[in-house]
């Protein structure tokens, strides 16, 4: 890593003004609940918006392994991101019948560590730019109010695909997208597929994500107050070459339900929950790399089938002191039979959770990343909320994998990786379930917004601290990795 002393010693000055790393905020129209907002004049009237302009700053810094590695040297990483976007409206934005929407990224960042703040932060296989860099993150028009009928629209161009669970989409590419939105149903059926980064340093996607195309579609039902459930579903063709680098070519369908709810107050026994099933049916071409022989083999066709479950169930008590949180929380996957069945995550999706008014976080740490794949994890939490607009939360999750002669789903140095690998070999298996237990402590504050020129800013801050007791089956020894920044909106 090359060192830039004069921009980090700037960095490390903002940091005590805010002491956190960026919780993401979502700023543009977008953004609902997180779209910045507009103060209306005092007489009353409402202005006549025909175009916006959103800012966004963000500085985070963080001690942690190289790269997000678990088993690699620890650095220090740093970046700065300015994120610019803007909204055009046709005839004006309360009815607009065209919108046309845009969002870039102006990055620095120190080294290749994935923050959670990271879109595409599953996507492994790609190359993640170093120093100064710019990409475009969206770029579309949007077509309102199909047959005068404000619950439909349509919309192409490179566009974000997101929800609260990153397992089914979280990642922008070229897409159509038609969208519906009422008062108890909500849903979208979209088809899309990348052909560029848009970057100015890696403009070229990785083997993994060339030529592969989806369909992607939704549909949820508000049941009751604060009660969804729905339906996903989402279709992959990977018709790309067979290549190394590319380990595995799919072709199948991933479906499945979830179901959630917030503030509920007939029930003494839970106040929320999540819950998300989903399966995996398919075929896969597979081209493996044999290091002893130095060869290289492909096999075409075969069975992928797999199925993950995973959420959380808790209780708020409102009428203690920090209005407390305990919440249960566990994931499962299937146990595959070979190394190309069971279920997995692709490049478009992670496993963020990015829930609209707090800040974002993974499954089980915001430090290490999870395949859903040959794994089960479960733990508690606690949050709590010191201040109105502030929340102190602490996390335990053990982790196990279902196969233990299975491949590991988190991302481990190539050592250790191949050490475990060639142990397994020479026992022929007999290898260890455990992967370790996560502790995650983090501090999250939101300044009350200050109007300025008839919109808010809006400041926000995280502090992070994760720490990995790692089990027999990870070959690394414990790590941890420390985070701070702040998030600047307006």
């Amino acid at each position: 890593m090359k060192a830039r002393h004069s921009l980090f010693g700037a960095l490390l000055a903002l940091t005590p003004l805010y002491p956190a790393m960026a919780a993401e905020e979502i700023t543009g129209p977008e953004a609902d609940s997180n779209e910045p907002v507009r103060v209306l004049p005092s007489d009353g009237s409402a202005p006549v918006i025909t175009s916006e302009v959103f800012n966004k700053l963000t500085v985070q810094t963080g001690y942690g392994p190289e790269n997000s590695e678990v088993g690699r040297s620890r650095e220090m990483f740093y970046s700065l991101r300015y994120e610019p976007s803007f909204a055009w409206y046709s005839p004006e934005k309360r009815w607009a019948k065209w919108m046309v929407y845009g969002r870039l990224w102006l990055n620095y960042d120190s080294s290749q560590s994935i923050s959670t703040q990271n879109e595409n932060s599953n996507s492994f296989d790609r190359e993640q730019p170093e120093g100064w860099y710019a990409e475009l993150r969206e770029l579309y028009v949007k077509r309102n109010l199909l047959g005068d009928d404000p619950r439909f629209s349509l919309s192409v161009g490179r566009q974000r695909f997101s929800d609260d669970y990153g397992i089914w989409w979280d990642d922008s590419l070229e897409s159509l997208r038609f969208n519906y939105n009422d008062t108890f149903s909500r849903g979208f059926f979209a088809v899309g597929q990348k052909f560029y980064n848009y970057n100015s340093d890696v403009n070229s996607l990785a083997d993994s994500e060339e030529r592969t195309t989806y369909l992607m579609g939704e549909y949820a039902y508000r049941w009751s107050e604060n009660n969804w459930a729905g339906v996903r579903l989402m279709h992959e063709n990977d018709h790309s070459d067979h290549d190394v680098e590319d380990r595995y070519d799919f072709n199948g369908m991933r479906y499945g339900l979830f179901f959630k709810a917030d503030n509920l107050n007939v029930s003494p026994l839970f106040s929320d929950y999540h819950l998300e099933l989903a399966r995996l049916d398919g075929k896969v071409d597979s081209t493996v790399y044999d290091r002893p022989t130095n060869a290289v083999t492909t096999s075409t066709g075969n069975d992928a089938t797999g199925w993950a479950a995973l959420g959380e169930i808790g209780k708020r008590f409102h009428d203690q002191p920090w209005t407390p949180r305990v919440a249960l929380r566990g994931g499962l996957t299937d146990k595959p039979s070979n190394e190309n069945d069971g279920f997995r995550l692709n490049t478009i999706q992670s496993d963020r959770i990015t829930r609209q008014g707090s800040y974002s976080t993974r499954l089980t740490s915001s430090f290490v990343s999870l395949d859903l794949h040959n794994l089960s994890y479960y733990g508690i939490s606690l949050e709590t909320n010191p201040t109105p607009r502030s929340a102190l939360d602490f996390r335990v999750t053990d982790l196990r994998l279902r196969d233990a002669d299975g491949t590991l789903p988190v991302r481990v140095d190539s050592d250790h990786r191949n050490k475990r690998d060639e142990d397994l070999r020479k026992n022929n298996g007999q290898g260890s379930k455990d992967v370790g237990q996560m502790y995650d402590l983090n501090y999250y504050w939101k300044m009350f917004p200050v109007a300025i020129d008839g919109k808010h800013l809006d400041v926000n801050a995280l502090v992070s601290a994760s720490y990995l007791n790692a089990g027999d089956a990870l070959y690394t020894g414990d790590d941890y990795q420390l985070s701070v920044g702040v998030v600047i909106s307006y």
